[in-house]
């Protein structure tokens, strides 16, 4: 089975947190024939690792805060509430970063881990990959504050109970994208009461 698409010409836009490029080229229809020449930008993609703190035996879910730039525009409320995710290093692998994200995002240990599912959050603007993974942890009482000062990451964490997330999720709290995903999973495939 052969490629359908071909590109044309590609030109690097922007390089700086994010990287930016045009991309000219031609895909093939359903139909066999081929589209005239679409110009795109696409933001390069992160290899990100994503991770649902799940402690099993106390019934909770970890869930963080920060601040997110995206938002700005959209968004006058609280910070939104998030699972881990980190960007994989060179060489390491997707499990990994995720059991490194959760430490270094919750102060949690991964006991056990699942892989969910792998997915691209994006593909009409973004190069990006998610891998999602269950992490089994052992939650805390009270709140946290984590992430790396180098990155100027200020993280609220916390431990809720499982039918509590279940209430945010029915009422609309949580909007964010893999968050939303992790937790649908969660509860149509992993959770019984």
């Amino acid at each position: 089975m052969g490629l359908k698409y071909k590109i044309i010409n590609e030109k690097d836009l922007y390089s700086g947190f994010f990287k930016l490029k045009k991309i000219e080229f031609i895909h093939q229809k359903h139909d066999g024939s081929w589209t005239d020449q679409v110009d795109r930008e696409i933001f390069g993609g992160a290899h990100v690792s994503t991770l649902l703190p799940y402690d099993p035996l106390r019934k909770e879910i970890v869930l963080i805060q920060q601040f997110r730039a995206g938002v700005i525009s959209r968004y006058d409320e609280d910070y939104l509430y998030e699972i881990v995710a980190g960007i994989i290093d060179e060489n390491e692998l997707a499990e990994d970063t995720a059991k490194r994200e959760c430490l270094e995002e919750t102060g949690c240990v991964v006991n056990k881990i699942t892989p969910i599912q792998g997915y691209f959050p994006a593909p009409g603007s973004s190069e990006s990959y998610y891998h999602l993974f269950l992490g089994e942890i052992n939650s805390f009482e009270g709140e946290r504050i984590r992430g790396l000062e180098t990155e100027n990451e200020n993280i609220l964490v916390k431990s809720y109970k499982v039918e509590d997330v279940r209430n945010m999720l029915k009422e609309g709290k949580i909007k964010n994208g893999l968050t939303l995903i992790a937790l649908q999973w969660f509860f149509l495939e992993y959770y019984k009461n």
